[in-house]
């Protein structure tokens, strides 16, 4: 159970709701941290710009960010 109760989609605002549907057109759900992220949207924003530059720098290759996704999630205990 998390600490922090993150915001629902009926609750978040209309910048963070469109976060929100980005994700699930993407990826098939919300994303865990979101709902946290979405609790300050300048934070989601900034968390979000951070995450685009990395992914559009081309020096990560979209493989092996996928393995570290995998392995980081296995190390926490997490699904991906």
């Amino acid at each position: 159970m998390a600490r922090i109760k993150g915001v629902t989609k009926e609750e978040a605002p209309d910048e963070v709701r469109a976060v929100f549907q980005k994700q699930e057109q993407n990826y098939g759900a919300v994303l865990n941290t979101a709902p946290i992220y979405g609790l300050r949207p300048t934070i989601q924003n900034g968390v979000q710009a951070l995450a685009d530059g990395i992914m559009a720098s081309g020096l990560i290759d979209p493989q092996l960010k996928h393995l570290v996704c995998m392995k980081t999630a296995s190390i926490n205990g997490c699904p991906y």
